[in-house]
């Protein structure tokens, strides 16, 4: 945004002591992430309160009525004391505050209090309207008609309470650190009398409260806030208090990290001022809270206490590199400004930043430059952590200067420090091309340590500039991993997995979750289906959870069981716990398999005996599924499945028959042998040696395709224990055909877990077979609770915890 008029006047002025002071930052601020953040929050609370509604009302009415009670046995005369309190703090305090607005003729600020007043009020007063039909309702109601009161009882009503929130919100932006303690006091003073005196449901109180917090969020960051950046002659003064006298100081425009300054001392000696702010903070918060849900937890740095601590650490890393010989400016001081603000001081580099460079003067020597820094950086164990050319000043003698070590990271690991050589032979790239960048990387950093960065070549762990950037040329990461295999000799390395959940992974879950709860209105009527949770026989729910738990330890000894190496059976029922929620990450058993792979591969198996292991596991559950399928069928044959009969062993022979002879009609030609049949082969060949070591043990043997059929028959009974804790109506040998045609189903279909189509098809077999739709329904609702999503939870902690010891 422009500054205003009383900005602009006071844009470039001159103090008693000749100092010019240019210029000043705008007035006012859109999208503040202090703004946001407060808008989440009240979006999460909001969220907590109608999730209470719906789903915990009993307990929520209960709790109400106990608050109720134990408020109406405060003597009448203090309750009519704390309402007429209440009463006369709501009226008089808002009058006070509008009339000094109008005075002042802030009639900005004006009109965003009333709207704000408005939109949350009419927001509240259409969710208590949906919320307020609750037996409590009525204690209140008695409460409300008994004693006499200046005006209404029920006055400040849950409406005003969230314009009133709504309000401060806003008016508190504008006010100093004092008067916005007072104003926030006065709501909390309103809630509690609120409560103590007759009116609304607690409930209604918090969701108001609510309400208002998002109302007013929103509005300062649609309409804007006072920008709360020191100013100039603010910044003088904080500058003077550690020893400076600058004759000038000028505010950099354009600049996208913060608030930066340059200044001319009286000596002529030029400075760098960085300034870190609130408003600073509040989106390193966001940033980290985003990296948090997106990312695992091994990309998440820990955020300052303060701005204090966060200059300091800068200053530590910047002079740490400096004394180990790199070329980084010479840190003059650092200190805080009145308004909360901290900032460090630089010896300003004479040059010119990387990024403003035309492509032709990126010489060799510039580039060896770089990357000597970057290598004299590493030597101090300091990982940059933002080593993009916005960061790196080339001088007038050709040699590069890195700056901003905001981000750095001391004693950093091996691993870290990869990340950054990932992230210069990237940026380098951009510029001059992939074979330039890593011919001269392994010349200056060495083989190894360009070798080592491979896995880590990739967008998630570059800086968010570098990740825009490479969008427009899509092809050169992988480029530059060919240059690098090519230039090091490297094996081909897979990429790290840096998110915690993929994007397309959490559409697939909710696109399943959708497509199954679209469906079940096609299946029964969903009074039916409460109606049978109402009349189910709880005492079958053990039998159920401890059918969904023996199959972690059924996959255990088939774990165990397809590896030749003796392994920690403790640590591989962690990883097979943990695998509940690696199920998530990708569909069909992708998420298993990968998480495997890496478990295996950190107990010192190769790449190669990992994925051996890991197919034989796959290939032994497979297996004893068909079988398992086949002795199902044959045993339910006689029954049908909604009017189509089931096969019966000959003709599952007969299909099988006819399938083997299609593959090998189809290996007659020449391009299925190339593109299907011998890639198999390879593979299997290079998995034969490792594989005839697991068969050569009958105990393994037997605890694979034990395990393996184990895991499918506690599946199979958690569903039949399901069914029967619904009042039952099918044979077992039904019920282990529908479970095992639905999972074979499912298997294909792209979602994680498959979620959706399981739960279609298995209720479409039970409903077949005869059960009624209420019970099939909930039957499969219960098993899938029991054996998909209770288990993410403890899934999701054992993976956290292994991947802090390091075994996966």
């Amino acid at each position: 945004m422009t500054s205003t008029a009383d900005d602009a006047d006071e844009s470039v002025r001159s103090t008693s002591s000749s100092v010019l002071l240019f210029p000043s930052p705008p007035s006012y601020q859109r999208w503040s992430a202090g703004h946001l953040l407060r808008l989440l929050i009240g979006l999460g609370l909001v969220g907590i309160g109608l999730f209470a509604a719906a789903f915990a009302e009993s307990t929520i009415s209960g709790f109400e009525r106990d608050v109720v009670d134990a408020v109406s046995r405060i003597p009448n005369q203090i309750e009519q004391a704390v309402l007429g309190a209440a009463q006369i703090i709501a009226t008089f305090v808002p009058l006070i505050a509008l009339t000094f607005i109008i005075w002042t003729r802030r009639w900005r600020l004006l009109a965003t209090l009333w709207l704000s007043s408005a939109a949350a009020s009419v927001a509240v007063s259409l969710l208590t309207s949906w919320l307020g039909d609750r037996n409590v309702a009525d204690m209140l109601a008695d409460r409300t008609e008994s004693g006499t009161t200046l005006i209404a009882a029920s006055f400040p009503t849950t409406e005003f309470l969230s314009s009133a929130v709504a309000t401060v919100v806003v008016g508190a932006a504008h006010l100093p650190r004092r008067w916005r303690r007072a104003c926030w006091t006065w709501v909390v003073i309103l809630m509690v009398l609120r409560l103590l005196g007759p009116g609304q449901p607690p409930l209604d109180v918090w969701i108001g409260a609510s309400i208002g917090l998002v109302v007013g969020s929103l509005a300062l960051v649609l309409f804007g806030s006072p920008n709360l950046e020191p100013r100039p002659d603010q910044v003088l003064a904080a500058l003077h208090v550690i020893g400076l006298d600058p004759i000038e100081v000028r505010r950099l425009e354009g600049i996208s990290n913060g608030a930066v300054y340059e200044t001319t001392e009286r000596d002529g000696a030029e400075r760098f001022v960085k300034l870190r702010t609130p408003e600073d903070r509040s989106w390193d918060l966001l940033t980290r809270l985003y990296r948090a849900v997106r990312l695992r937890s091994s990309e998440v740095g820990r955020p300052y206490s303060t701005l204090k601590r966060r200059v300091e650490h800068e200053a530590l890393a910047a002079r740490t590199v400096r004394d180990g010989g790199t070329r980084s400016p010479t840190v003059v001081g650092l200190g805080v400004t009145d308004a909360g603000a901290a900032f460090l001081v630089e010896e300003r580099i004479a040059g010119r930043r990387l990024s403003a460079v035309p492509t032709e003067e990126f010489t060799n020597d510039v580039i060896r430059s770089i990357y000597r820094s970057v290598r004299s950086v590493h030597e101090t164990r300091t990982a940059h952590h933002h080593l993009t050319l916005d960061n790196m000043i080339v001088d007038g003698d050709g040699e590069v200067w890195l700056v901003d070590y905001d981000d750095a990271e001391l004693a950093a690991q091996p691993r870290e420090i990869s990340r950054d050589v990932a992230e210069v032979l990237v940026a380098i790239g951009l510029v001059v091309g992939p074979e330039r960048s890593v011919a001269l990387g392994v010349d200056e950093l060495g083989a190894d340590a360009v070798a080592r960065a491979l896995p880590l070549v990739q967008p998630l762990a570059l800086s968010r500039s570098l990740g825009k950037s490479i969008k427009a040329e899509r092809d050169l990461l992988d480029r530059l991993r060919h240059e690098m295999h090519e230039r090091t000799g490297a094996d081909d390395v897979p990429l790290e997995r840096l998110a915690r959940v993929q994007r397309r992974t959490l559409l697939m879950i909710v696109a399943g979750a959708l497509a199954f709860y679209s469906l079940l209105p096609q299946f029964g009527n969903l009074g039916d289906t409460v109606d049978a949770f109402g009349a189910a026989r709880w005492e079958w729910l053990p039998a159920v959870l401890a059918a969904a738990a023996a199959y972690f330890v059924f996959a255990t000894i088939s774990f165990l069981g397809s590896v030749a190496q003796p392994m920690s059976v403790a640590a591989s029922a962690r990883s097979q716990v943990a695998s509940s929620f690696a199920q998530l990450v990708g569909p069909a058993s992708a998420g298993k398999m990968a998480l495997a792979g890496r478990f295996l591969q950190r107990n010192g198996l190769t790449p190669a005996e990992a994925s051996a292991s890991v197919a034989l596991n796959t290939i032994a559950g497979l297996v004893t599924h068909l079988l398992l399928m086949a002795g199902f069928f044959a045993w339910a044959g006689g029954a049908d499945v909604g009017g189509v009969s089931l096969p019966s062993l000959g003709t599952l022979l007969l299909v099988a028959a006819v399938a083997i002879a299609a593959a090998g009609i189809a290996s007659l030609f020449s391009v299925v042998r190339r593109t299907v049949i011998r890639p198999i082969i390879d593979g299997i060949r290079r998995a034969a040696g490792y594989v005839a070591q697991v068969v050569r043990s009958p105990i393994r043997v037997t605890a694979l395709l034990g395990g393996s059929s184990l895991i499918t028959l506690s599946y199979l009974f958690a569903l039949v224990f399901a069914v029967e804790a619904f009042g039952g109506g099918l044979t077992v040998a039904q019920i282990g055909a529908a479970y095992l045609g639905a999972a074979a189903i499912a298997n294909i279909a792209p979602t994680p877990g498959g979620l959706g189509p399981l739960e279609a098809a298995m209720i479409a077999a039970l409903t077949g077979f005869g059960l009624e739709a209420a019970v099939a329904i909930s039957s499969v609702l219960t098993f899938r609770l029991a054996t998909f999503w209770l288990p993410i939870a403890p899934g999701w902690l054992t993976f956290l915890w292994m991947e802090r010891r390091g075994e996966i």
